[in-house]
């Protein structure tokens, strides 16, 4: 690739890729071709965060910020690569449209004109099972609305195959169970966008439906006091089955007023969810030993109001100020019975049928400026002010009022480097579904849910570096350092059962790199890119009163693929890895650890059918295996192991054979 530094702009560092250095790929889609930019980890947001502001990922398109929280991929999917003028990296972006981001993707059209993508896809799984996917997407001019749709169809089974042993304090084995989990996911969506010059600005439209399933029945035999002979003493089906529907409407209007820009966003959210799980045991003779159910339902709305003046000439200070209104709301509901043989027993949980309601606002302020062409300065500062109510089994009522300020200096030495240090204090948002019970047959966990939750905060330090080379060769690193209070752990709440609750205060750091290397020198057009993060953490725990990693950091997260792209031929191969990482949840009585071990795939390229790419490729090559280990103590973890168990898993080789073509 060519890439080129762009002229300075205020603090912001440019770098653009045009369209043209994407040509080797073949790509058919925006998200093809952002996929492939030098030293770019894609970040999609958190649908699942509330309110807009804190919820984005690092994409712009056209420099605005898609209005939406789920529809990142679906946005980048629905422009065909033949519409895109470039791709530009923006390094130290500071406006509201990147959040806050050190690194943001901005994709660039040309003048929309009628085109379209597809992609046809079979997949053969581990178990022989052959299964489809489909993706389509359209955009055209239709009066002064330029307007774009996707249809995306996903079914896919995931076979995995567990041996699972069981043993006492003193090492014997109490019993082994053999199972096999061929999980399986359907997924339907379609969604669209439409955008029109309006009243001297831009109103731009978003939206996303579709349904969400996930189902499997997992058989198991259980050996009492040996391993497997194919004679078990107690046979099984746990089945779970949650299906929900989706659905997503923004709306967002952006208008220049002289050298301020104003921008006004509408958003709206809305899932209607609903889970069962059954676990009927039985004896050798047939005969029900036990039968635990599980029915569960959850609705969760979120309305969102946001807007935002800022100052976008490139001279002096530069200012930006903002609010954001959010409405947010859960009706969640929960049962869970026991059948001994003699008829099923409620089992109650605290939690278990709660509407949680939060309306929270935040203003905020920002301001950066250049001192130098080299060195610049940005600062921000916020308030948010929310009020949670609870109502159904319990009834409560919090607020909360956070002051939340960051700082940041950049610098660049050169062209083609620039050096970034800042703090961040930032709050973060509460998963509703932590204040309803759940449970999980599967791992024979229930958790009560808790009304009194608090948001943690923590304070983030960070030096980062970004630096871009000839050709493809791109470098960006970051070390941080986080300050934890008021973090969730697993604790025993004053009801006696089990649930998150603000146990404390943690450290959490790391460093996050993502290299893009040409090979030209040994390979010609030839790249190696490699994406990494490695993680610690460690949370004083009140439960053993010591220190301990916080539950669920896995360690490290890395990435790499190799390529080679044979341009004269119109053919592409490499190679793929994801490293081995670990890491634990700790829970009351419990610490579950889990190991995935490494993971290689492969893949072949093909353009050689005119207009049409031919893919096929390799996923898991037979090494996606799991090691997950479980230490149960008397009582609590501060008391001594009384048991243990082991399950290995296994998923075989995956191979995807996909067509895909624009017209």
């Amino acid at each position: 690739m060519g890439a080129q530094p762009a002229p300075a702009a205020g603090v912001a560092n440019i770098v653009r890729y045009p369209a043209a250095d994407f040509a080797p790929y073949a790509p058919q889609t925006a998200l093809d071709m952002v996929r492939r930019t030098p030293g770019v980890v894609l970040d999609e947001g958190d649908e699942d965060i509330r309110g807009y502001g804190a919820a984005g990922g690092n994409v712009l398109i056209d420099g605005v910020r898609p209005a939406s929280k789920a529809g990142v991929i679906d946005a980048l999917s629905r422009i065909s690569a033949s519409q895109v003028e470039r791709i530009d990296v923006i390094l130290n972006a500071s406006t509201a449209e990147a959040q806050g981001q050190a690194l943001v993707i901005n994709v660039i059209r040309t003048e929309r004109t009628a085109s379209g993508t597809w992609s046809a896809e079979i997949e053969r799984n581990g178990n022989g099972r052959v299964y489809p996917r489909l993706e389509a997407s359209y955009a055209r001019t239709v009066g002064s609305w330029e307007t774009s749709m996707r249809f995306s169809g996903l079914w896919e089974e995931f076979p995995f195959r567990t041996l699972r042993l069981v043993r006492g304090a003193s090492g014997d084995l109490l019993s082994s169970v053999e199972t096999d989990l061929p999980s399986t996911l359907a997924m339907n969506y379609v969604s669209g966008d439409a955008r029109r010059p309006l009243a001297g600005g831009m109103l731009n439209l978003t939206g996303r439906f579709g349904r969400y399933h996930y189902y499997y029945d997992q058989p198991g035999d259980t050996y009492l006091g040996r391993l497997p002979d194919g004679d078990p003493d107690i046979t099984q089906v746990t089945s779970y089955d949650e299906g929900r529907w989706d659905l997503e409407l923004g709306a967002d209007y952006t208008r220049d007023l002289g050298a301020w820009r104003w921008k006004t966003l509408g958003l709206l959210t809305a899932k209607d969810g609903v889970e069962s799980q059954s676990d009927p045991r039985r004896d050798r003779e047939g005969t029900l030993l036990s039968d635990t159910t599980v029915d569960a339902t959850a609705r969760p709305l979120e309305l969102v109001a946001r807007t935002t003046f800022a100052r976008v000439d490139a001279t002096g200070w530069k200012p930006e100020v903002g609010v954001e209104v959010a409405y947010n709301r859960l009706d969640s509901t929960f049962a869970l019975w026991f059948d001994d043989g003699t008829g099923p027993i409620p089992i109650a949980l605290p939690g278990a049928d709660v509407l949680v309601e939060e309306l929270r606002g935040e203003a905020f302020a920002k301001v950066n400026r250049s001192w130098t062409p080299r060195l610049g300065v940005e600062m921000e500062l916020a308030v948010e002010t929310s009020e949670i109510s609870i109502s159904g089994d319990v009834e409560q009522t919090q607020s909360f009022v956070f002051f939340k300020s960051a700082v940041a200096l950049s610098w660049r030495p050169g062209d083609r480097s620039q050096w970034r240090l800042g703090m961040r204090r930032r709050v973060s948002q509460l998963d509703f579904g932590d204040f309803a019970a759940s449970a999980s047959l599967n791992d024979g966990t229930t958790v009560a849910g808790n009304p009194d939750l608090g948001p943690d905060q923590a304070t983030r330090y960070y030096a980062s570096v970004d630096y871009r080379g000839s050709g493809d060769l791109a470098l960006n690193v970051e070390a941080f350092h986080e300050d934890r209070q008021d973090v969730l752990e697993q604790v025993l709440l004053p009801s006696g059962a089990v649930g998150l609750a603000n146990a404390g205060d943690a450290t959490y750091r790391g460093v996050k790199a993502s290299l893009t290397l040409p090979l030209d020198a040994v390979l010609a057009a030839a790249r190696l890119t490699i994406d990494a993060t490695v993680l610690r953490s460690s949370f004083d725990d009140p439960i053993i009163e010591t220190a301990r990693p916080l539950s669920r950091v896995y360690s490290p997260l890395v990435n790499a693929e190799f390529r080679h792209d044979l341009s004269a031929r119109r053919f592409s191969w490499g190679v793929t890895w994801k490293a081995a990482n670990e890491g634990a949840i700790y829970r009351v009585a419990e610490i579950d650890r889990l190991r995935v071990a490494d993971n290689f795939g492969a893949f072949i390229e093909s353009g050689a059918l005119g207009d049409f790419k031919l893919r096929l490729a390799a996923r898991n090559a037979d090494t996606l295996r799991n090691h997950r280990s479980r230490q149960f103590f008397r009582g609590d973890r501060s008391a001594e192991s009384v048991q243990t168990e082991e399950r290995r898993q296994r998923s075989p080789m995956f191979l995807t054979l996909t067509l895909s073509g624009n017209f």
